[in-house]
């Protein structure tokens, strides 16, 4: 239904229009409001917002010409239709340059209103529509120029030749420099259970603010880091976008860069062809020590030779040591720097010594130590992750920086659940972790850490909030709620594997934790999960 407004010095004019429209046509239109002056109709429809405005031309003051006029600068949306007693071509032709869409004249019959209105509202209907489809088509750029970009930006870390695509990439993300500018930002947060979390929202407030304030073309985050690209007209503008970005980025952290959460890296400027060395030269800049003054000091393509500055650095295994030390800490993103380094040694190696891969092996080998004694690796998995034939069968550089990188991710990933518990708390902690499906209780936790129950119980509190018994219970549950989301799972097999022979009683204690039956639970709805979960 649209919605008119009724502007009229004459009442009996005004009541007529009211009078067809409530009796004959109040399924299509409704009236929302009348005035009676030209100065009044400008304020009632910034109010109102109708869709359509019946006005006439000649009244006191403000003319209704005056008034479209002032609504149209206003960025008034509605459809104007022109209502008087004079017939005359200077006024059609200014209602015409105005954008009026109907001249009626007076006395106002039924059968030239409702035509006139439903002209209006067939306008309103097809204007909506071309910018519904509008609104569509710059979503569709949008997702178009979002998915071209990160393809871009995967092309040149991955290395793929982007040459032969690069006019196509230019023209559709609306690129008119001949060279870019590399960057590499590592998002550095905290340690603890929320430093990926950290990290992704750090990178989505640069990604807006980047795309806001700059031309620069921002990667999706992957560890923590992510690549930039900035355009650039000629090489001689690089210094001054090296020192907007840090100023941008340091507005938008509030602190400088460097000092805080970001850290910078980078790389040459480099046309198309060159933009992955010019990456990987953002990456030595950011995790070597000093080696973008050695790249600066001489030709980048010197690296592949595996003789360089680099190389030279590490010849000496301080990051071997740095990653160890990093493990023992528990520090991943410190362990993730030293590997960062590691991996830059090896990039232009078309060769490794048997010796090379087993020292690389050996680096894993002592983190899989470190983690299984902090009880946050279990002996089974580690016996698993010590089977290193895909590093010692690996032949040059580039495919070991894959091969570390992957062993890196789980290695991570076992450091964030490593408990931060003494020896003895983690141990009965690993104990429920390893036999929550069998019969477990204090005393045969206690036996296990060599510990008295009564000593176990003071340091589970004291550590962990609470007792040993509720702790076990909350973890039983949790591994109940992710089977029952599997598919085909039955309460009796879930409660089972969780410790709870009696599916009753399990049932019972499911609903107590999280308000739900584990059948309510299992087949429930979505928000339902989620709420419990």
């Amino acid at each position: 239904m649209k919605r008119i407004l009724v502007v009229d010095d004459e009442r009996p004019v005004v009541d007529g229009i009211l009078h067809i429209v409530k009796r004959d046509l109040a399924d299509e239109f409704e009236i929302v409001g009348t005035a009676s002056t030209g100065r009044e109709a400008i304020d009632r429809a910034s109010t109102l917002g109708p869709d359509i405005i019946l006005l006439d031309v000649r009244m006191p003051g403000l003319s209704g010409l005056d008034a479209v006029r002032e609504l149209r600068r206003r960025g008034s949306e509605a459809v104007f239709i022109l209502v008087t007693a004079y017939e005359r071509f200077d006024i059609a032709l200014e209602a015409v340059e105005l954008g009026v869409l109907d001249y009626l004249l007076k006395p106002v019959t039924r059968e030239m209103l409702a035509r006139s209105l439903r002209a209006a509202a067939a306008f309103v209907d097809r204007r909506g529509e071309l910018e519904h489809r509008e609104i569509e088509h710059k979503e569709r750029e949008e997702r178009l120029h979002a998915f071209v970009e990160t393809a871009f930006l995967h092309a040149v870390v991955l290395g793929e030749k982007i040459g032969p695509q690069l006019e196509k990439y230019r023209k559709a993300l609306a690129l008119e420099e001949e060279v870019f500018l590399a960057v590499a930002i590592a998002f550095r947060s905290t340690e603890g259970s929320t430093q990926v979390e950290e990290a992704a929202a750090m990178h989505e407030r640069i990604r807006e603010t980047l795309r806001y304030k700059s031309r620069a073309l921002v990667g999706p985050l992957f560890r923590k880091m992510c690549i930039v690209i900035i355009p650039l007209k000629e090489e001689a503008e690089a210094l001054a976008a090296e020192a907007e970005l840090r100023e941008i980025l340091s507005q938008a952290l509030e602190t400088k860069v460097g000092r805080g959460p970001l850290r910078l890296g980078f790389g040459r400027v480099a046309d198309g062809d060159e933009l992955h060395e010019a990456w990987n030269e953002a990456l030595l800049d950011l995790w070597g020590e000093g080696a973008r003054s050695e790249i600066q000091r001489g030709s980048p393509r010197g690296h592949k030779g595996g003789t360089d500055a680099v190389d030279k650095d590490h010849e000496d295994y301080a990051d071997h040591e740095a990653y160890s030390a990093a493990i023992v800490e528990g520090s991943a993103e410190s362990a993730r720097e030293a590997l960062e380094r590691i991996v830059l040694s090896l990039r232009y190696r078309t060769g490794l010594t048997m010796a090379e891969r087993f020292r690389l092996a050996s680096l894993f080998g002592g983190a899989y130590r470190s983690l299984e004694k902090r009880k946050a690796l279990g002996t089974d998995q580690a016996n698993e992750e010590f089977d290193m034939r895909d590093l010692l069968e690996v032949a040059d550089g580039p495919d070991m920086e894959l091969a570390l990188r992957a062993r890196h991710e789980r290695v991570a990933e076992w450091l964030g659940l490593m408990p931060r518990h003494s020896v003895a708390v983690a141990g009965a902690i690993a104990f429920v972790r390893d036999n929550f499906g069998g019969s477990i209780t204090l005393e045969l936790a206690a036996d296990a850490v060599g510990l008295s129950p009564n000593r176990l119980s003071r340091l589970f509190v004291e550590e962990t909030g609470k007792g040993f018994s509720d702790y076990l219970i909350q973890f039983r549950i949790e591994k109940a709620k992710a089977m029952l989301l599997l598919p085909e799972a039955s309460i009796k097999q879930v409660s089972v594997a969780c410790g709870y022979p009696d599916p009753n009683y399990f049932s019972r204690l499911f609903k107590k934790v999280t308000g739900l039956t584990p059948t309510a639970f299992s087949s429930g709805t979505m928000e339902a999960k989620n709420e419990a979960q």
